[in-house]
């Protein structure tokens, strides 16, 4: 149903304090009256494209590293700090993305991440040695580090009874960059080589480049950024092609906000939401990229072909490993069933804490010997687990915040997911060499931990609506509201 609020509510909402009594709506009551067509299933595909194409180079990461390993004759440490530089990159790159987002729009920011993406990956192709390979991967990392805007683009024109769903539905096409990566590789690498995997590699994030092209500003960005008469016309074509009407009256004006603020991450709603986050996305990437990482390494020793550690091994994947790797990488799907089920009717925290404790389960059965069938369901599973776990928190966190910052609230969760990306591979890549049981255990014990601070996270956003500046509590008196947070402090 289509969120009511009081022309006070209104009024505040959007910054406005002077705001005309005349009829009104704000961008949340148009985006529930407009509902879900054309225009916003253009935003979902090409944004998910976007979503899809950073899949490919994490799972790039995983399938390249034995292929070098061998080319240069590099050590394990080497591999893995392949894997840091790209995710350095991202980490250094996603807090100012969002900065940049809530300042200059979604749509601006992303369009800049692709492009930067895309060429410097395809510079990968050209890279002469191992320290060169290292910097250019570092720049992708920079432009990867703005892609996860897209999940706020997403959010911000997708009407609240579609919004979880469609976002968690991000994990089929992220599924799906990562079958496609592996495909790839299994015909690419052993044919024409690694520099063509990178090249071909970077075709899709052009074509994601393009698609940007023919997408509109969100709207709930340009209203918080006292912009009201382009949003009213976004909303107008967008009404157009989805042959709905808006609300009666007029869009309610904002006037000028400070955007972007890191201080409101802390205020008094927010402050223990935020503590809570940042370590979830730690331990949420250090458990997904760390399997992502970790499946080819524990294939190959499964088969007693793993490395002694000294350096210079040689273990480039077969045509099992694929299989094996595709087969794993289907449980990202299973997943996506569990939060379809549960995400709407148990809410986002108690779905995240089911999850979290499946993946510390799934991980620590992960020392068992066990043969290639029953070490690929595990993989299975714990692939399943926490990428779904990822996801969810990518919803909760665009839902939690207000417009103002939320953009700025993703860059920084993601910068702290990226902090974990960039310490996973040293564990999944090289103490992993050494000690499977100590390196999952490990794993396990961050799910569990990161399960723990779910459970406390202090609020529940399952039908709550998506705030522009402000929200609401209620006062002594039955008919005032208290402003808790405003959007030009």
């Amino acid at each position: 149903m289509p969120l009511k609020y009081t022309e006070e509510q209104k009024q505040e909402q959007n910054g406005d304090v002077e705001g005309e009594a005349t009829s009104s709506f704000t961008v949340e009551e148009a985006i529930e009256k407009i509902g879900f067509g054309w225009l916003q299933l253009r935003i979902y595909l090409v944004c998910k494209l976007i979503v899809a194409t950073d899949a490919m180079e994490v799972m790039l990461l995983s399938l390249i590293g034995p292929v070098l390993q061998c080319y240069w004759s590099l050590h394990e440490s080497q591999v893995a700090f392949m894997s840091t530089a790209v995710f350095f990159g991202m980490t250094v790159a996603s807090p100012l993305a969002g900065l940049l987002a809530d300042r200059y729009g979604r749509r601006t920011l992303l369009l800049i991440s692709t492009v930067w993406t895309a060429f410097f990956g395809l510079l990968t192709t050209f890279s002469p040695f191992y320290v060169w390979l290292l910097i250019l991967r570092g720049l992708v990392g920079v432009g990867m580090g703005g892609i996860p805007q897209g999940y706020a683009m997403v959010a911000e024109y997708v009407p609240s009874k579609f919004r979880a769903k469609m976002i968690v539905f991000s994990e089929v096409l992220w599924g799906c960059g990562s079958l496609f990566e592996i495909l790839l590789a299994a015909l690419v690498t052993p044919t024409l080589g690694w520099r063509w995997l990178f090249a071909i590699s970077s075709i899709p994030v052009f074509i994601a480049c393009v698609g940007l092209f023919f997408l509109p500003e969100s709207a709930r960005f340009l209203v918080a950024a006292g912009r009201s008469e382009e949003a009213l016309k976004i909303l107008q074509r967008t009404a157009e092609i989805n042959r709905e009407s808006l609300p009666p009256g007029t869009i309610v004006k904002s006037k000028e906000m400070s955007l972007g603020s890191l201080r409101d991450l802390f205020s008094r709603e927010y402050r223990l939401t935020t503590i809570l986050l940042w370590p979830i996305w730690f331990g949420a990437s250090f458990g997904y990229y760390g399997i992502v990482l970790a499946s080819p390494l524990l294939l190959s020793q499964q088969k007693a072909n793993s490395t002694n550690g000294s350096g210079g091994e040689c273990n480039v994947l077969d045509r099992e490993d694929y299989v094996s790797l595709a087969t794993s990488t289907v449980g990202e799907f299973a997943g996506l069933l569990v939060s379809f089920l549960l995400i709407d009717r148990i809410g986002r925290r108690w779905t995240g804490v089911l999850l979290l404790l499946g993946a510390a389960i799934f991980l620590f059965l992960l020392q068992l010997r066990v043969d290639h069938v029953l070490l690929t369901l595990f993989i299975f599973g714990a692939r399943g687990t926490t990428l779904t776990v990822f996801n969810l928190f990518f919803i909760y966190t665009v839902e939690v915040y207000p417009t103002t910052m939320r953009a700025l609230s993703v860059g920084m969760a993601v910068a702290w997911a990226r902090l974990a990306s960039m310490i996973t591979p040293f564990f999944a890549q090289v103490l992993m060499v050494y000690s499977v049981p100590i390196t999952v255990t490990i794993y396990g014990v961050v799910c569990l931990l990161c399960a723990l601070f779910t459970f406390l996270l202090p609020i529940e956003t399952m039908g709550r609506p998506m705030m522009q500046s402000v929200s609401y509590e209620p006062a002594k008196e039955p008919e005032e509201t208290t402003k808790i947070i405003s959007g030009n402090t």
